[in-house]
């Protein structure tokens, strides 16, 4: 629920399967919701061995839905954004529960290559689901021409709602898939493609075999192979008879893929295999659960021989939870590779049902770590180096427009006193190593010319640049997430529509409801308004610096004062009051005023146009607004500067206008010492509470699966299924 604190653990493996463990030892893990909005963003650090913890606090303010967790390294941004690792989760809503029977069949087809062409045989997967995404089994499905006549009989529907079919398509002719549920027939048009080319391809004994489908000449294409281990290299190819063959031996276990490509390099079709290599002995281990009917919180009895030293996660999931994914799959087949059809879930005892399954499943992927049409074309570069330690970046600066250098920075971690020094260059650029530090730490920086005496600099840190945020498959699109909302001895029930509004079913009675217009919203400007999304962008400038792009105010030292300095009585102000007498408060001299530019527009106070108000987190502050001012952007919610006309002025007891703050947490702040300049930069998040070693069983009966994933210091992932009742 929106409000409560998730726990994650995950680990980062290299893609190098020799070498398994991670060169980064740092993971940046986001927080995203449903419109690709970023709500939350943090920075882990990860042992030797690439394990990571963390504590997620999601915000009341999130709106229920679904959410993602996306986790990458600074070495991943040099590859696609879709390859990043995604783990979605339910936030406010409750998954779909799998009905016993359903009114539509949804199906979709995949062929071999990515197209259907006319005149060649070909393999063609389909996905059988309802309409909340869960598979459909049937025990037969039949392909019918556009007469009715059958071409293919009895195509086997798996229990994921995987078939496989193979025929010849004639441009000339339509076909349908037929399939029977429930005592209803559902058709399915399969729609083919007399131009264009694609591929095939199949191992056999450790040998790769590929066939080009075309009615062009072979000397029109080229093919390029990808494995991990080796890299992308081109194949050469019969051109008369369109076939290639590689031998495979030296390859390690792993996904290939095939890119058929034409002169120009551009990318016709690709066809994913998944290599098999003989186990090399080693001992096994068991995972057994004692009881597959258990009590509401009891806890579960199962024993793990695993290996000393092994990583071991274990997790929970109700039995029909589509987003409960695996290690296996998301290590061997994740981050190269992506399909909107989630992995089977697998038994590593039973490992050797899964392969019909798993080549099936392949149809449904694509290739996605890098563009291999723009890798042939340009190359690849690396800009994001791996950040296998942390660094202070950045520029000192004599003046605003002229950096300082060369010469010496000093710089003290003030949380705990550490002390660093570096060089700064020509150019005023520095870059220092430290020790890990968490977030909202501040550093001291001080720079020296070269003879070690102080100098009076200000320093900018180098922006950190982030992936832009993109779920490559939203999961639910037409899903409808249900919530029950317990009225008295009624329940309505709601769905959410594809433009987020809810649709309530009360009785068989439908009602929609929009959203009321937010007048507040639709008034918002840069000039009088900054949201948290903006107050990422700068988690180091204060409050002052922030308040300087409202165009509207201005902020003075001395003078009058605000007029507010010293409240004399016990208690502040009435919110819904506005109240000045004499005796009440009296002003301070030189203290800083928040006033707007335009004179006389506004009520004057004692003579002097009216100071604004500064509101935070819906409490007016009548003190010295000093510190306020010099706190972290990083800390802050919103900045709304609100005019007298505005009807909260008449809550808040400020008819003058107010500067209304609303922060995430207690504010730092933002320090200057008179030898140099404090800094905020992105630290880590730590969490001290690991998760606990006991699992308990659900409190709401039902049927789940206990999923544990072993990795082991011998490089194996071993994934293990239990399905139990709590009763």
């Amino acid at each position: 629920m929106p409000g409560d604190t998730l726990r994650v653990s995950g680990q980062l493996l290299s893609t190098n399967h020799q070498d398994f463990y991670p060169y980064s030892r740092y993971i940046y893990l986001e927080c995203i919701d449903q419109k690709d909005s970023l709500l939350l963003r943090q920075k882990v650090a990860c042992d030797e061995r690439g394990y990571f913890y963390t504590a997620v606090p999601t915000q009341f303010e999130w709106e229920s839905n679904i959410c993602y967790l996306r986790a990458y390294t600074r070495l991943m941004q040099n590859y696609s954004i879709e390859s990043f690792a995604v783990a979605p989760f339910l936030l406010g809503a409750i998954h779909p529960k799998k009905k016993d029977i359903t009114q539509d069949i949804h199906g979709v087809f995949y062929p071999e290559g990515g197209k259907l062409l006319n005149g060649f045989q070909q393999n063609v997967v389909f996905r059988l689901t309802d309409d909340d995404g869960f598979p459909i089994s049937t025990a037969d499905a039949f392909l019918l021409d556009e007469k009715n006549d059958t071409i293919r009989h009895h195509i086997i529907v798996s229990e994921n709602g995987l078939g496989k079919m193979t025929f010849l398509p004639e441009a000339s002719k339509q076909y349908r898939l037929l399939v029977e549920y429930n005592n209803r027939f559902f058709t399915f048009p399969l729609q083919t493609d007399s131009k264009g080319a694609s591929l095939q391809a199949v191992i056999n004994r450790e040998r790769l075999s590929c066939r080009l489908l075309s009615n062009e000449e072979g000397k029109h294409y080229r093919l390029f192979l990808y494995h991990s281990h080796k890299g992308l290299q081109e194949i050469p190819f019969h051109t008369g008879q369109k076939v290639a063959a590689v031998e495979l031996s030296n390859y390690p276990k792993g996904i290939l893929v095939v890119f058929l490509m034409d002169k120009d390099l551009n990318l016709l079709s690709e066809r994913l295999l998944w290599l098999e290599k003989p186990e090399v002995s080693q001992t096994t281990f068991n995972c057994s659960l004692s009881q597959r009917i258990v009590s509401p919180q009891s806890p579960l009895q199962f024993q793990l021989d695993s290996p000393h030293n092994s990583t071991v996660f274990i997790r929970i999931a109700q039995q029909d939870d589509l987003l409960a994914t695996q290690a296996y799959s998301s290590f061997w087949l994740g981050g190269e590779i992506l399909s909107p059809v989630r992995f089977p879930l697998i038994n590593s005892q039973i490992q050797e049902e899964q392969e019909t399954e798993l080549n099936q499943w392949l149809y449904t992927a694509r290739f996605i770590l890098f563009s291999p049409e723009t890798v042939l074309k340009e190359g690849i570069n690396f800009p994001y180096p791996i950040e296998d330690g942390l660094f202070l970046k950045g520029t000192a600066w004599k003046r605003k427009d002229k950096p300082f250098g060369p010469g010496l920075i000093d710089a003290q971690n003030k949380k705990d006193l550490s002390f660093y020094t570096g060089e700064i260059n020509q150019e005023g650029d520095f870059v220092l190593p430290v020790d890990n530090y968490p977030e909202g730490t501040g550093f001291l920086l001080i720079s020296k010319n070269n003879k070690g005496k102080t100098v009076n600099s200000s320093f900018t840190l180098a922006e950190e640049t982030y992936p832009k945020i993109i779920i490559p498959n939203p999961l639910f699109t037409k899903t409808r997430l249900q919530t029950d909302i317990i009225v008295g001895d009624t329940i309505i029930r709601y769905s959410v529509d594809e433009d987020q509004q809810r649709i309530y079913h009360i009785d068989n009675i439908t009602v929609q409801s929009r959203k009321s217009a937010n007048i507040q919203e639709m008034s918002r400007t840069p000039n009088n308004f900054i949201g948290e999304k903006t107050l990422k962008k700068w988690p180091g400038k204060s409050v002052r610096s922030l308040l300087n792009n409202f165009t509207a105010i201005k902020i003075t030292k001395g003078g009058s004062g605000s007029g507010e300095g010293i409240i004399k009585r016990q208690n502040a102000l009435a919110r819904n009051q506005s109240r000045i007498s004499n005796g009440e408060m009296r002003r301070e001299e030189g203290e800083t005023t928040i006033t707007w530019k335009a004179s006389g527009k506004y009520s004057f106070f004692n003579g002097d146009i009216a100071p604004l108000n500064v509101v935070i987190n819906g409490e007016v502050i009548f003190s010295n607004i000093d510190h306020i001012l010099e706190w972290a952007a990083g800390d802050i919610k919103s900045i709304e500067l609100i005019r007298p006309t505005d009807t909260r002025c008449t809550i808040y007891g400020t008819p003058n206008g107010a500067i209304a703050i609303e922060t995430l947490k207690e504010p730092r702040i933002y320090e200057n010492d008179p030898l140099g300049e404090m800094v905020y930069p992105f630290g880590l998040t730590i969490t001290d509470k690991q998760p606990a070693k006991h699992i308990k069983a659900p409190s709401q009966p039902g049927k789940y699966r206990l999923l544990i994933d072993v990795i082991t210091d011998d490089k194996r992932i071993i994934s293990f299924n239990k399905e139990f009742e709590v009763k």
